[in-house]
């Protein structure tokens, strides 16, 4: 920044280089061979570097910058040159701050008899006029990225909604949806050149003036609704909460974890979130990363009303506030930090030289309320009580909550579930709203919305370098045929059998190398390595992983083509396998939540797509899972005021890797 004059975020319009989005400053991750060399003990540290995100008042650019060890040396080294990112595509959401002399100059040309009458005094915008009593609610704007913009251009639109008076909580304003939306072209740097696309009120127009929707309204032919702001406080507002435990919680200085049998390391990425690395179990490593990458929701409605977002596009870490002990975590829990530049405050100005500690993550041990093994023997009953580390991180996204928990158990399995918690998104119901939405109260739809959830586990097994994916298929089979047929009378009916078929995958990409979780064709999906077994005898039954998903996980809704699957891939695959590459190290960008109609598919995409279209081999390679899950959201009623928390979950568990029960039988030498 001192060298290029960059400011640290847009935070006036004259601006026209700053620091853009969650992913602005991060990490420059080290090459692999590199890394593991290292943590093997086999040569260097790697030198860090950061990788840096620069908008101009004309293209994006990132940049390599370091060795950060040495700043005074350092070299700023372009990585992903203007031109390659589509300047209408732009990451951060600092810009919308300049969207409210536009709102509020809209407001203010409608006027306090059309608001008023429609709505009541909850305008500031309108006071001078009689249009606001603050004891009544206050209008508050949501502005929202409008993926569906037609190519090459960047568009915005602005919700509206009502923060309730007292005693409801000011973050109730998701239960008071206005239906008064506009739709902003931001495509410009040049924000005197942004322009109001149209209105829509009460679930009338477009309109593409203010005096359109004013004549509209005095010819008769604009029909006002007027929503219910009363009972605040009681509906959307909980009336019982677990309350903070008393006294400081406990901190960690360092992000390493040792528990039992398992070592790994812990941080908190800006952008995409908890990332847990160099996980070993006895010593062996089995997982050099294991990582969220990203959150997706698609929410259905008109053609003006669909939307979604990803939520690393966003952040999925710096809207967070630290984890509360007794709350969000057991009291004994122990807390790990991360850094913070962008705050739990939307409106605050992003700057990372300000950079703050906060403390998203918790670890605690935990027994389960069920057994390893079980067994009645001679009326005795003997059994194994399952126990497990538990590394929680929680991410808040403006109406949301992620909670993500990782949970290493004694016999050497990883449990990684999200859970969706959070307010609804509502909007007001508009024309044919029951094909959308739940009609939670008069005025409140809660619309149909799908949460999918993106993981990366990079599996090592034996070393890691030739990996395999190996399928085990179960499927039947006529008796006959198969070499083992047996009748006592020839005439005895034969009936189908279940059996066993095994293969690799070859290849990146194809149908045979997907994940289908519908049961149909039962299969067993495992990261092994050929060359390495702990079976006795002539069997060999290779040493691997298997990635299960452990609940119900719907297919993407919409199809391939679909804008909303083109700008995030990952979405169609519960599980798609790469060869390991450098720089694919994560399924989608911070470039789409904009200008969705023209994907970023180029040399310096991240997207899942563009890496399983290389066709690398998967023989004997080093392998990365990406794995996706889906949870489709149909609001109820007992969604009001706030969402029971429900989730999506997966296992990486031992799949021939011991030669016994790891958890009951010590492994013999590996």
């Amino acid at each position: 920044m001192q060298r290029t004059g960059t400011q640290p975020c847009r935070a006036d319009p004259s601006i026209d280089q700053w620091l853009t989005g969650p992913s602005s400053v991060e990490l420059l991750r080290p090459p692999k061979a590199e890394t593991v060399a290292y943590l093997d003990g086999k040569g260097p540290k790697p030198a860090r570097y950061a990788r840096v995100t620069v908008a101009t008042n004309s293209s994006v650019v990132e940049y390599k910058v370091g060795p950060i060890t040495d700043l005074k040396n350092a070299q700023i080294e372009v990585l992903v040159p203007a031109g390659a990112i589509p300047y209408s595509k732009r990451p951060g959401f600092e810009e919308t701050a300049f969207l409210h002399e536009i709102y509020d100059a809209t407001v203010r040309r409608l006027g306090a008899p059309l608001l008023v009458k429609a709505f009541g005094m909850i305008w500031p915008q309108l006071a001078e006029h009689g249009g606001y009593v603050p004891n009544v609610g206050t209008v508050t704007t949501l502005p929202r990225n409008d993926p569906l913009a037609p190519a090459g251009t960047r568009r915005i639109r602005i919700k509206s909604a009502v923060v309730p008076p007292a005693p409801s909580r000011p973050d109730a304003q998701w239960l008071y949806p206005l239906p008064l939306d506009m739709e902003v072209n931001v495509t410009a740097w040049n924000v005197s050149e942004w322009s109001l696309n149209h209105i829509t009120f009460c679930g009338q127009g477009p309109f593409d003036s203010p005096e359109s929707v004013l004549e509209a309204y005095r010819s008769g032919k604009l029909q006002l609704c007027h929503p219910d702001f009363s009972n605040q406080g009681h509906w959307d507002t909980p009336q019982k909460e677990t309350p903070q435990a008393r006294g400081a919680r406990t901190v960690s200085g360092h992000n390493g974890v040792a528990w039992g049998a398992w070592s790994f390391s812990v941080t908190q990425r800006p952008s995409t979130g908890v990332a847990i690395t160099d996980i070993r179990f006895r010593d062996e490593r089995i997982v050099y990363e294991l990582a969220l990458m990203d959150a997706q929701a698609i929410y259905g409605g008109a053609l003006r009303d669909q939307f979604m977002y990803s939520d690393s596009a966003y952040t999925l870490s710096q809207w967070s506030a630290s984890l509360e002990p007794g709350v969000d975590c057991p009291s004994e829990a122990t807390y790990l930090s991360a850094v913070n530049w962008m705050g739990p405050d939307m409106n605050r100005e992003p700057d990372p030289r300000k950079a703050q500690t906060f403390w998203p993550i918790c670890i605690f041990d935990w027994a389960e309320d069920h057994e390893i093994w079980r067994h009645m023997d001679g009326n005795h009953v003997r059994g194994l009580v399952r126990k497990t580390v538990v590394v929680r991180s929680i991410a808040t996204v403006g109406n949301y909550d992620y909670i993500m928990d990782v949970k290493f158990r004694d016999d050497g399995e990883i449990h990684v579930e999200t859970r969706f918690a959070g307010y609804p998104e509502t909007r007001f119901p508009g024309k044919g709203e029951e094909a959308f939405s739940t009609l939670v109260r008069d005025g409140v739809a809660g619309i149909v919305h799908t949460h999918s959830v993106a993981w990366k586990a990079d599996i090592e097994i034996a070393g890691g370098s030739k990996n395999a994916l190996h399928v085990t298929e179960v499927r039947e089979h006529a008796s006959e045929g198969l070499g083992v047929d047996w009748k006592a009378d020839p005439k005895e009916p034969s009936f189908p059998t279940k059996i066993l078929q095994h293969r690799y995958v070859e290849r990146e990409g194809g149908r045979s190398a997907q994940l289908d979780p519908s049961g149909h064709v039962p299969k067993a999906w495992a990261i092994v390595n050929r060359n390495s077994s702990v079976s006795r005898g002539s069997h060999k039954n290779p040493r691997g992983y298997r990635i299960e998903l452990l609940s119900f996980a719907t297919g993407q809704v919409h199809g391939a083509s679909h804008p909303f699957v083109r700008a995030m891939p990952w979405t169609k695959y519960h599980l798609a396998v790469t060869k390991y590459q450098d720089n694919e190290y994560r399924p989608s960008s911070p470039y789409v939540n904009f200008d969705g109609l023209q994907p970023l598919t180029g040399a310096y995409a991240q997207d899942l797509d563009v890496f399983l279209s290389n066709n690398d081999s998967l023989l004997d390679e080093d392998l990365v899972a990406w794995i996706g899950l889906n949870k489709e959201h149909i609001v109820r009623q007992e969604d009001l005021p706030l969402v029971s928390n429900f989730g999506v979950s997966f296992s990486l568990q031992p799949w021939n890797f011991f030669d016994l029960n790891t958890a009951s039988n010590p492994p013999r030498e590996l």
